[in-house]
């Protein structure tokens, strides 16, 4: 379909995040989309923002609904559609920190996302942990490849093996994350080292996010990085102290 033309208030312009945005350990490129809904998480169609003066976000709307009317399978309005179930507003206000990751692929791909203007796309699960460390210790779990094989057996299989994610790796034991345990706190250290490294790897432009994952996960394996984490995820799982 042909771009939707309008001037927009600033305020309604986001980076946005799918779920080709993330590599592990590190976001990779967001999108911008215009998302109609204000910091404290009120979603507006293009009559509520007329209603309340935001006429370039109006004017995108209603040119936006139009296009939706017209082409939409769906019984739902526009803005029924963008925030099913209320997760759009669910978001706002957005948490300093969060963990992500993808809900699609073959193997895992998780990270820290700190931007407090960015959306999450339906393709990534997210959640506010509570601090940095929290948020080290899920990326460190959701991005092993000891996690990895131990969902394996709930996930579909498709002509490659299996795939996808979604809610599956919610069947892994984990733990609610306790400073007071050193295994967590390596887990934490391990994700923030695990981040640093990924952040240092160049990646040429133009690649494809598929192949940037593969080369930050080879550059975390010949650190050693990616095989102190799937020991101490190992112990974690199996209820080591």
């Amino acid at each position: 379909m042909p771009a939707i033309e309008n001037p927009v208030e600033t305020e309604f312009l986001r980076p946005v995040l799918l779920g080709e945005s993330i590599l592990p350990y590190r976001v990779f490129r967001p999108f911008e989309g215009v998302i109609p809904v204000t910091q404290n998480g009120h979603v507006f169609d293009a009559e509520g923002a007329a209603n309340r003066g935001f006429e370039g976000l109006s004017g995108w709307l209603r040119k936006a609904e139009a296009a939706w009317e017209k082409h939409r399978s769906s019984p739902d309005s526009l803005i029924e559609n963008l925030n099913h179930y209320g997760k759009l507003a669910s978001q706002f206000p957005i948490a300093t920190v969060r963990t992500v990751y993808a809900k699609a692929g073959t193997l895992p791909a998780a990270c820290i996302v700190r931007d407090r203007r960015t959306v999450i796309d339906h393709k990534l699960y997210w959640m506010a942990p509570s601090n940095e460390n929290e948020a080290n210790y899920l990326a460190a779990i959701l991005n092993s490849e000891t996690g990895r094989a131990r969902v394996a057996q709930f996930q579909s299989r498709g002509q490659w093996g299996a795939r996808d994610f979604d809610k599956v790796m919610f069947n892994l034991p984990i733990p609610r994350f306790d400073p007071a345990r050193s295994l967590h706190s390596d887990l934490a250290t391990a994700g923030a080292r695990a981040e640093r490294a990924a952040a240092l790897v160049e990646l040429p432009e133009n690649v494809r996010f598929q192949r940037a994952r593969a080369m930050i996960r080879t550059a975390l394996t010949e650190a050693g990085i990616a095989q102190t984490i799937d020991g101490l995820v190992t112990d974690l799982l199996d209820g080591a102290s």
